[in-house]
């Protein structure tokens, strides 16, 4: 007998990467949920073989509607889809920070994910496995307070082990680490070409810091897979290789044959490299990791050395060498 899976966000680069991972599987029924059944996303995905619905992150009841039946589903949202859209700035209130709008935003949306999923706790349901990232300001002490897109999630999180205690028994999560694809996304964060030929990484992190590098779109189906496979209850470190970011800057350019100098940035230079929002979310970031790890220490986080894989995970190597660099080399 079949089971259905309810993946969140299926066009996107995580949930696209659990509907490949499950579509390996003739024993799993996919269903995914969009706002526009009818793009072309939305259609390449019907063709192979995936059930789409309409279901919009803010408006809980077509959420609660399209979960129905599940046995898994995969919960994530995006908080940076509106904090890069320009029309978000009308929508800010007097004084408010674009980072905090993103945080209430993403907050909502997480929690009506939460509430939808919550109603099929005490029927269908095996596992809600959660997208989440470290609560920041809790790990660090309050230390830290400018990482809005980690306490975010971290806060659907914390609301489903308060408010939906029966959900919170089938509830396991993923922290996703750096995406590998960032600086093709964004070439202005990847290497740039100085005069003497030499591509030069200017950051704040240090060369030295270790950090969980991670294939987005080909491993995150295969964490959600094993998470599958466990009881709920657990909290997974989504990372396909742990690399510092000289050793990765170095890498890169082997591979693609080209020298390149790791330039470390103190925070007041880093922030003259990114608007002001943008570069005080990014830098806290770095700076958690840098003192306390990508999970913040907190107790019991797998590493997926203790899981097992139906197929590997990816190495930064491997991934570099099949990526297109024309965007960033030149």
């Amino acid at each position: 007998m079949s089971k259905l899976i309810v993946v969140f966000g299926g066009t996107g680069r995580q949930g696209g990467s659990v509907i490949n991972a499950f579509l390996k599987d003739p024993t799993w029924k996919i269903r995914t949920i969009t706002r526009n059944v009818a793009k072309p996303q939305s259609k390449a995905l019907q063709e192979k073989g995936v059930e789409v619905v309409q279901g919009d992150l803010n408006d809980v009841d077509t959420l609660t509607a399209a979960v129905q039946g599940a046995n898994v589903v995969f919960g994530v949202t995006d908080f940076w889809e509106p904090f890069f859209k320009p029309t978000t700035q009308e929508k800010l209130s007097p004084g408010q920070l674009i980072n905090e709008y993103c945080y209430d935003k993403e907050l909502q949306q997480g929690k009506n994910i939460a509430d939808a999923v919550a109603t099929i706790a005490d029927t269908t349901l095996d596992l809600f496995v959660w997208s989440n990232l470290a609560h920041v300001k809790k790990w660090s002490k309050g230390k830290y307070t400018w990482v809005y897109h980690f306490d975010s999630k971290a806060e659907v999180y914390e609301y489903v082990k308060t408010s939906l205690p029966q959900l919170a028994k089938k509830t396991s999560t993923v922290l996703l680490g750096n995406y590998a694809e960032n600086w093709i996304a964004v070439p202005f964060t990847a290497p740039q070409k100085a005069e003497n030929g030499v591509y030069v990484q200017s950051t704040y992190a240090k060369s030295e810091t270790l950090y969980p590098w991670v294939n987005t779109r080909d491993d995150t189906g295969k964490f959600v897979r094993a998470l599958v496979q466990l009881e709920p209850g657990k909290d997974l470190l989504g990372v396909s290789q742990m690399v510092t970011y000289g050793d990765y800057l170095k890498t890169w350019g082997e591979v693609n044959g080209v020298p390149t100098r790791f330039n470390h940035l103190s925070a007041e230079e880093f922030h003259k490299t990114l608007p002001e929002s943008a570069a005080k979310e990014v830098q806290e970031s770095l700076a958690f990791n840098e003192e306390f790890g990508w999970d913040g220490g907190e107790p019991g986080v797998l590493r997926p050395s203790e899981l097992k894989f139906e197929e590997p995970l990816t190495s930064v190597r491997d991934w570099i060498k099949a990526q297109d660099w024309s965007a960033v080399i030149h």
